[in-house]
C-alpha cells in the first residue's frame, strides 16, 4: 500500500469544500467560497510584508482582512484561501484563537515553521490548485518555468504558490527554489527527483551555489523587481551537493516587489538506457569505501 501523501487531510477537507459549493472549474474563487459561507472579505493597508492576512472573529461570525503590501491579485487570493484554511480545517480555531482575542495574523512568504501555517497553505493550494484540475493542466504544457507561467495565469495564483504546487504534484524532474540576497527562503522537489537516489535537499537558509545563473541574477536587485527572467545549463551536482553530474536546465525570474527569486531546476526524462545506467553508477558507488567515493575522477 503506498504511503499516504503529507497534509493528505487538508487535500481532502479543499475538496469537501469545492465539492459543497460545486466549485469544479479553474481558477477557483476564494471570495465566492467566504460569501457562501458568510464570512466578509476586505482589503486592508499594509505598512509590513510579515503579515499577508488575518482570520477574526466574534460569536459564530468571521471576517478576512488581507493586506495589499504586495499589488498581486494571486497573493491576495492564496491569502484569503489561506485564512479559509483557518476556518475549515480542525483544530486551527481553537490554536488560532487560544489566546482569546478572536484574531490571528498570518505571516506571508511560505517560509513559517508553525505546522499550523504550513496546514493552511497546504489547503490554500489545494483549494486554488485542486489537485486532479492541476495535473491536468501540467500534462499540455513545456516543463519548467514554462509550465509554472502558464498554470499560474489559469489558477489566478502567484509564481511562487504555483511553482510549489508544481514541484509537489508534477511527474517531472523538477525543483524550486526561492532565495533572496543569495540566500536559500525555501525550496521544493517532485516526487520524481526524490526518487533519484543520492540528491540532497537544497536547505533553507543555505546560500546559492557560487558561478550559477542564479547568483548572477540575484547581484543586480534590478532583475528582482523589474522581473526579469534568465535560462542556463547547470548539473545536479551543483545545486544537490551530490556526484551525479546530469544536466539540469537553470531557470530564473525575479518576482518584482516580491523581492525574491524564483529558480526552477528542471531535467529531461532520463532513456531507459540512462536509468539503467544511474542505477548501476549507484550501486558501483555503494559499494566503494567511503573515503573512495569522492576521489573518482569527474569527465572533463
Amino acid at each position: 500500500m503506498a504511503a499516504r501523501r503529507e497534509f493528505w487531510r487538508e487535500e481532502a477537507q479543499a475538496a469537501e469544500v469545492l465539492a459543497k459549493w460545486k466549485t469544479a472549474v479553474l481558477p477557483i474563487d476564494p471570495f465566492f467560497i467566504a460569501k457562501c459561507e458568510d464570512i466578509v472579505c476586505e482589503k486592508i493597508p499594509s505598512t509590513s510584508s510579515g503579515v499577508s492576512g488575518c482570520l477574526a472573529g466574534k460569536d459564530d461570525k468571521f471576517g478576512i482582512f488581507y493586506g495589499d503590501y504586495f499589488s498581486n491579485d494571486g497573493f491576495c487570493r492564496f491569502t484569503v484561501a489561506h485564512e479559509l484554511g483557518h476556518y475549515f480545517l480542525a483544530g486551527h480555531w481553537e490554536h488560532v484563537f487560544a489566546d482569546g482575542q478572536r484574531r490571528h495574523n498570518s505571516e506571508s512568504g511560505f517560509s513559517s515553521d508553525d505546522p499550523i501555517e504550513r496546514e493552511a497553505d497546504a489547503f490554500a493550494a489545494a483549494l486554488l490548485m485542486p489537485r486532479d484540475l492541476f495535473k491536468a493542466g501540467c500534462a499540455h504544457v513545456q516543463p519548467g518555468l514554462t509550465a509554472v507561467e502558464a498554470l499560474a495565469g489559469k489558477c489566478g495564483t502567484s509564481l511562487t504558490a504555483t511553482a510549489i504546487r508544481y514541484a509537489d504534484l508534477s511527474d517531472d524532474g523538477v525543483a524550486i527554489v526561492v532565495s533572496k540576497d543569495n540566500r536559500v527562503q525555501f525550496s521544493f522537489m517532485s516526487g520524481t527527483l526524490k526518487q533519484r537516489r543520492h540528491l540532497n535537499p537544497i536547505k533553507k537558509g543555505s546560500g546559492i551555489p557560487h558561478g550559477t545563473e542564479t547568483s548572477r541574477f540575484n547581484r543586480s536587485p534590478l532583475n528582482v523587481t523589474q522581473a526579469k527572467r534568465a535560462v542556463a545549463a547547470s548539473t545536479m551536482d551543483v545545486w544537490f551537493d551530490c556526484d551525479d553530474q546530469s544536466a539540469v536546465i537553470e531557470e530564473v525570474r525575479g518576482l518584482g516587489t516580491y523581492g525574491r527569486t524564483l529558480t526552477v531546476l528542471w531535467s529531461e526524462p532520463l532513456s531507459e538506457a540512462d536509468e539503467e545506467e544511474q542505477e548501476q553508477d549507484s550501486e558501483d558507488l555503494e559499494d566503494m569505501l567511503p573515503s573512495d567515493r569522492w576521489r573518482r575522477p569527474r569527465d572533463d
